[in-house]
This record gives C-alpha cells, structure tokens and sequence, in this order.
C-alpha cells in the first residue's frame, strides 16, 4: 500500500537509478496505459529531481516535462537490472523506461500523466495538498493547526484527509492514533491542541522511519482479534469516513 513513506523510497529508487543516464527507449506496455500516447516524449530525456507530495511522486526531466503518479492502493516503482525477475507481467506495466542497461518500471494507480513542468506547478490536484509530514521544513505545529480545522469530523478520516496534512495512510493512521492512546472515532474538536499536536508528532516519526529503512510500525494494523500489545484487550477495525478505509484500535486504552 502507498502511503507517504513507501512513495519517498520510490522516488530515492528512481533517482538512484538514473544517476545521469538518459531514456534510450520508452514503452507502454498495458493496453490501459494512460502513457501510451505521449511516451515517445520521454526518449532521450534525463532526469532532473524526483519530488514528492505525500502520495503524489513528480519526476522532472530535463527538456520541461514532467511524470506525475499517484500510486493509489496498488501501484509502484520499480527498477530492474538485466535478467532480473520482475514481481509483475511485463505486459502490465503502464511505463517501461530503458535507461540502457536499467529499466525503471511503473505498474498501475490512478494517475500518471506527462505535462510540462509549469503546468504541474499549477496543478490544483498538488496545490489543494496540506503540508507533507516528510517535508524537511514540516512543522507539526502548524500541521496541528490544519487538523484542528476539521471540528466535527473524526479524528481517523481527518488524518486521511490529505488537503489538511499529506503522507498518512491507512497503516499511519491506525498506528499514530495507538501510539499516542486516541480514540480515531472522537471528533477532532474533542482533543486539546497538544493531543492533536502529539499525534502529528508521532505520525510524522513514524513516517521519517519508514522512509529511511523501510519499515512500518506493526503494532495494531491488521491485529483485529487479537490482543492490544499494551492492554491485551481485543483489538477491533471497522470502516471509518465516505471512503469506509479500514480503522484499527484498542477500545480499551484508547480514549
């Protein structure tokens, strides 16, 4: 599942593999393919930054054109060497990029598109993005100020809602919210400003440790049924917000 930690390795993946090297040759595999028009572009480009917005990962090449992906719940990165087996058919792929030697390979999400760099600085779909909690210059005070602007919503969509801060997903909201002892059903004007700011805080940790070594927390995230690892009460989820994504918590020690 993508979420803000696992779109940032994406993107240090990508950059690692260009590492200079230009596209030799550029294909779209999957008759789905949203690329399979404008592909071509992208031969002989080279990579100038890989960005990323929460969930959204921007590539920026060097001739003004920019990739802009969003890998929903099931889409990826990928980049494989010569006789390396790939995790998917190579018939799916919705963008193969040769780098001559190197192939970086995109499978599936619902958004990748090739535009130029300034139309996508434009872009109301990033502009409208709260504050990603992997930025460098995140302040979880003022990321605490935009949950606060939810009032009456729950605390686990509002965490989800990435206009108000981006990066955290289904896994990040579940485990931010039992680390820090909240209930992800109280309404967001129930909690004190420093309860907000706590979750936030530990959401933006948990996020930074995963997007340096790859691992997430598993504490409570699909532990339904069993026992809390802090109470040993049974640990419960149920879908939570219009988009009913999964909850998980502890009804016992979390309040």
């Amino acid at each position: 599942m993508a979420e803000g930690d696992s779109v940032y390795r994406m993107a240090r993946r990508v950059e690692e593999a260009f590492n200079g090297r230009r596209i030799v040759a550029a294909s779209a595999p999957n008759p789905r393919s949203t690329m399979r028009r404008t592909v071509d572009r992208l031969v002989g480009s080279e990579l100038e930054a890989a960005r990323t917005y929460g969930k959204h990962l921007v590539l920026d090449f060097d001739d003004g054109l920019s990739l802009h992906a969003h890998m929903g719940m099931s889409g990826g990165w990928y980049v494989y060497a010569p006789g390396q087996s790939w995790k998917r058919q190579r018939k799916s792929a919705w963008l193969i990029m040769d780098l001559g030697g190197l192939e970086v390979v995109q499978f599936g999400g619902p958004t990748l598109r090739l535009v130029r760099k300034i139309e996508l600085n434009r872009d109301s779909r990033l502009a409208l993005l709260g504050p990603d909690l992997l930025d460098p210059g995140f302040d979880p005070a003022v990321g605490t100020k935009a949950i606060a602007t939810a009032g009456t919503i729950e605390l686990g969509e509002a965490l989800l809602d990435q206009k108000l801060v981006c990066g955290i997903g289904n896994i990040f909201k579940s485990e931010s919210c039992w680390a820090a002892k909240m209930d992800p059903w109280r309404k967001v004007d129930s909690y004190s400003q420093e309860e907000l700011e706590e979750v936030i805080g530990i959401a933006q940790k948990q996020l930074i440790h995963g997007a340096e070594t790859g691992k997430r927390p598993q504490r409570i995230y699909k532990m339904a049924g069993r026992p809390c690892p802090r109470c040993r009460h049974r640990v419960k989820s149920r879908g939570q917000g219009l988009d009913n994504r999964t909850t998980y918590w502890c009804p016992n020690c979390q309040e």
